[in-house]
């Protein structure tokens, strides 16, 4: 695993912490997991948008064939 360094807010920082404390994790697994869902929500995100997309331009080509 890698070390990284990035900036953060003082106040995000003291609810990171606070929320670690909480649960009994240390900041970087919080940090981790919060990295993990945001990114398997943006890629699913895309994912809906793309197939909808997909289904509307399809949808309508189905419509302009009709008439």
């Amino acid at each position: 695993m890698r070390v990284i360094t990035f900036k953060i807010q003082e106040d995000l920082l003291e609810k990171l912490d606070l929320y670690c404390a909480n649960n009994g994790l240390f900041r970087s697994e919080a940090i981790r997991e919060a990295v993990e869902l945001y990114l398997s929500t943006k890629i699913r995100s895309e994912a809906i948008r793309e197939a909808v997309e997909l289904y509307l331009s399809t949808k309508k080509n189905s419509i302009e064939e009709n008439l």
